[in-house]
């Protein structure tokens, strides 16, 4: 047996392309002889996912002679050349095409350990070449982490003297094992627990610096000490103030926070003064104007000096380099890519009310070449909008057959919704993987992998899980919240992600709850000193946070969340937790003295007006004025802006279909008669009025011809009664199609979606909830005369534990409508 050897061969496909130079050739596609004489294809061709049967064996051959008559061992840090790619390949992993994400595919990761299955001596490089993920990837994964025999014996040595606790987390684990010994690195850590090193290497535990370093930062630490209420964040600024030379690493071992959190605070993103100084005669040529957002004098700075930086226009404004480098002024292309942009756009050019995805589409269809990252830059969207466009999510031919197979298999049933569907397909094939499952049943794969059935763990995970569950199991009358809660109780190293998977939840669902954000027992202490200076009395999460950050200053959002047991972001949107700095506040201070609020003038109207004086004010400035949420203001028709040739785009589509004096959502159908490209986005800036509103309507959900078909067949066999509501039709059609979603249903019926999926017909569990919920409604059954309000009022009492979302269920109403009930108000 010898070693792999990965050798260029010339594809099946170009074998006779004469035009193709040697070195086109030699580079043009990869084979990994693993039984000599049946060889594995992989390369862009093939997308790297085929041949398994031909993994029979381990790997013999050596190097291979190709076209040109010389041999080659390529490098395995190289990947083969794509067939658009005029450099021949031989280019370095991390580097990919401008549309392709570079992290590998669940599928991918899970099919590279089946090769090493039955080759353990194949190498991480030789997996990515096969599976077509990085070298870089498949290394930090358990399968391909290995360790000598000695090695491993002495990991075995330390696992066996601290082993894993029954409830304990992988994260826990990798602690004791620290604490039982020190010189453990996180790289052995992660092997002995089954982690990625990275994760156990941030832990607390695992940041230690040297005896004479620890003195320096004790030292710093002492002449500078946290202040009461005072954040990590705000306490790592007074340090750097007192310390000017403190790193922003240092900063984070002493606040016990994560460098890359300290190092984009503002006092830590430090310049030369050579580059200060330029940066002030950029800013001294272009000063702020009165009114002006950060973006929009970035925009300015840029206009101006068109090779500053996004990082020093960052550095300029005093904002986020990130929220700089998004903004269109700063995606800047090549003057020969910006020709061959044009180039494409005059081929193809914008229909009279085509939105930008749609011209998107129409450009891909036109030029299947084209990157999702071009058409964006064509269209003036983003990259990742565009790139979730069905036009633009493309496999293999190879791929699409092989999907197709398992469509074919698994057909869709009638009625049946995409999710379901895509859990009869993971159960019909338990390989399948989430993106391939979503790509058939043309959903986003963020939304299938979600789903139960593709939340998958080891069978030594299951076993741990099944046997914590088993010490805790959920009482008869329990929500899925407050079982995670208990189970956190009963396992204090347990973590959200296990919890989710336990209960049947999500974990960001689990994660926010009180239970699982936890603190060292030093911060413990300070909030508790916090709160126990300004206590609740009787005040809600939201008016006791207000109070608390009235009392302490410093005091961030997540301490606070923390002390009233709420969600940080819930929080953290309050106005009390909305700072800006003192020039930023006399600058809105300036503003609003110059557009005082008119008696009786809300906050919006104020809002608009302040934006009618001061045509720059961002959404997040004008909040902060008026005392209100981004996010509110940035729906208003006020600061919805469009480019100077979307709005004559607009304004083209207005007059061509003017409004005959109806109401706004009639407007919006008539204009989207006339023009069937037209967005809900475009629709609502025409008709100033909110996206969200126009995108609900039925002229405006469009499905593909074969969604239409099955629904119209659906529509067929169950129609509308004379007399029948939509909502009566919608439950009509669920009981004759139990898999229709509401989504599908809405359509059918020509109703809101959100509508129909809060009726009791749409609103399904598990039957295992059903029958704790059957239970619940047998001890506390509704009394004769009694309002559905006033039962689940009744089984809150008799059930403290009981979810609004539950007891909507049990009584057949929608959960809004229960979780606004005093009863299900809780603090």
């Amino acid at each position: 047996m010898t070693e792999l050897t990965r050798v260029p061969v010339v594809p099946a496909e170009t074998a006779f392309n004469l035009t193709r130079t040697t070195d086109e050739y030699n580079n043009a596609d990869r084979t990994i002889h693993l039984v000599e004489g049946q060889p594995l294809e992989t390369g862009p061709q093939r997308g790297g996912l085929h041949g398994l049967g031909n993994l029979e064996a381990s790997a013999v051959a050596g190097p291979t002679e190709v076209p040109g008559g010389r041999e080659e061992h390529s490098a395995m840090s190289e990947v083969p050349a794509e067939p658009s790619d005029p450099t021949g390949g031989g280019r370095k992993r991390r580097t990919t095409e401008k549309d392709a994400d570079p992290r590998p595919s669940r599928r991918q990761t899970l099919y590279a350990q089946r090769p090493l299955a039955l080759a353990p001596d194949l190498s991480a490089a030789n997996a990515g070449i096969i599976v077509g993920a990085s070298t870089g990837d498949l290394v930090n994964r358990a399968a391909f982490r290995t360790v000598s025999a000695q090695d491993q014996a002495r990991l075995d040595e330390i696992a066996r003297q601290t082993p894993r606790q029954s409830r304990q987390s992988k994260g826990a684990w990798a602690d004791a094992l620290k604490a039982a010994h020190p010189n453990l690195s996180a790289a052995d850590a992660a092997v002995i627990v089954g982690v990625v090193k990275r994760v156990i290497a941030r832990r607390a535990a695992y940041r230690t610096v040297s005896a004479q370093d620890r003195a320096r930062l004790d030292e710093i630490k002492a002449a500078t000490p946290q202040l009461p209420g005072q954040s990590k964040g705000a306490w790592a600024d007074a340090l750097k103030a007192a310390h000017p030379d403190l790193s922003a690493a240092d900063a984070a071992i002493t606040v016990g926070s994560f460098k890359d959190d300290i190092a984009r605070r503002t006092a830590f993103r430090t310049v030369s003064a050579q580059d200060q100084a330029r940066l002030d005669e950029i800013a001294r040529q272009t000063p702020q104007l009165p009114g002006q957002s950060k973006g929009a004098w970035a925009d300015a700075l840029k206009a101006a000096h068109p090779d500053l930086s996004a990082a020093d226009a960052a550095i300029i404004v005093n904002a986020v380099k990130q929220d700089i480098a998004k903004r269109t002024a700063f995606q800047t292309v090549s003057a020969q890519d910006h020709a061959r942009l044009d180039e494409i756009a005059r081929q193809t050019p914008q229909l009279q009310g085509q939105s930008k995805g749609a011209w998107a589409d129409a450009l891909k269809a036109a030029h299947p070449d084209l990157s999702a990252a071009d058409a964006a830059a064509i269209v003036g969207a983003v990259k990742r909008v565009i790139a979730r466009r069905a036009a633009f999510q493309t496999v293999s031919a190879q791929d699409q057959a092989r999907l197709d197979e398992i469509a074919r298999q698994t057909p869709r049933l009638p009625g049946q919704s995409k999710g379901a569907w895509a859990d009869a397909l993971k159960a019909a094939h338990p390989d399948l993987s989430a993106a391939d499952a979503a790509i058939i049943v043309g959903s986003v794969k963020h939304n299938i992998v979600k789903r139960a059935a593709f939340r998958t763990v080891s069978a030594q995970d299951q076993a741990r899980l099944d046997e914590i569950a088993r010490q805790t199991p959920r009482q008869s009358r329990q929500s899925k919240g407050a079982w995670a809660d208990a189970l956190k109780a009963a396992h204090p190293d347990l973590s959200a992600a296990d919890a989710a998977t336990i209960v049947g939840a999500l974990k960001d669902d689990i994660a926010v709850r009180a239970a699982f954000r936890t603190v060292s027992a030093q911060d413990q202490a300070r909030l508790d000193e916090i709160a126990a200076v300004t206590p609740r009395q009787g005040r809600s999460n939201a008016a006791w946070a207000d109070a608390l950050k009235a009392a302490h200053p410093d005091l961030s959002a997540a301490d606070a969340a923390t002390i009233v047991g709420a969600a940080k972001d819930e929080i953290a949107r309050r106005a009390a937790f909305r700072t800006v700095s003192a020039q930023d506040q006399a600058r809105l201070d300036e503003l609003a003295r110059q557009t005082p609020q008119l008696p009786g003038q809300s906050n919006a109207a104020w809002a608009d007006a302040l934006k009618a004086a001061h045509p720059d004010l961002s959404a997040a400035d004008a909040a902060v004025i008026v005392g209100a949420i981004k996010q509110d203001i940035a729906k208003r028709a006020a600061f919805r802006t469009v480019s100077a040739q979307d709005q004559a785009r607009l304004d083209e589509i207005a007059a061509a279909t003017p409004r005959q004096g109806g109401s706004n959502a009639a407007w919006a159908d008539a204009l989207k008669a006339a023009h069937p490209d037209l967005s809900a986005a475009d629709a609502a800036t025409i008709l100033g009025t909110f996206r969200d509103d126009i995108a609900r309507r039925a002229a405006f959900r469009t499905v593909s011809a074969q969604d239409q078909a099955r629904l119209d067949e659906i529509k067929a066999a169950t129609p509308q009664l004379p007399g029948q509501s939509k909502g009566a039709w919608a439950d009509a059609l669920k009981a004759a199609h139990p898999d229709l979603s509401a989504a599908d249903a809405a359509i059918v019926v020509g109703a809101v979606r959100r509508d129909i999926a809060v009726r009791t017909a749409f609103q399904t569990v598990s039957a295992q909830d059903q029958a704790r919920l059957d239970e619940i409604a047998r001890q506390t059954p509704q009394l004769p005369g009694q309002s559905k309000g006033a039962w689940a009022d009744a089984l809150k009492a008799a059930h403290p534990d009981l979810s609004a979302a539950d007891a909507a269920i049990i009584v057949g109403a929608s959960k809004k409508r229960i979780a606004r009930r005093a009863a299900f108000k809780v603090i």
